[in-house]
């Protein structure tokens, strides 16, 4: 992406999800990565809904290695793309310190 520094390797997740944040939070639309803007049952909010919600799609898409698309695939909604990877990728401190011990060792 033109705009956004850091594409997503798989291994720099923490970078990535911070600037990707900031980046979504700056074009007002976070609220559908976080749940705060749910879909409507209105067919043309449905469908405004829908199209910026793509959008958020497409800049994951664009700003991920292309070996991790496939994995974003099956997912239908920004929301459940975002929390597949931060349930796959987002380590916490404990993981951290034990794959970093076990990498010294």
């Amino acid at each position: 992406m033109k705009n956004f520094g850091v594409r997503f390797t798989g291994k720099n997740y923490s970078t990535w999800e911070f600037q990707f944040r900031l980046f979504v939070i700056g074009k007002e639309l976070w609220g559908h990565i976080d749940g705060s803007d749910p879909t409507l049952p209105d067919p043309p909010k449905l469908a405004q809904w829908q199209v910026k919600d793509a959008r958020v799609m497409t800049w994951i898409m664009r700003s991920v290695h292309q070996s991790l698309v496939p994995n974003l695939k099956p997912h239908k909604t920004i929301k459940d793309m975002w929390e597949y990877l931060k349930k796959i990728y987002n380590q916490d401190n404990t993981t951290k310190r034990f794959q970093l011990e076990y990498e010294i060792v």
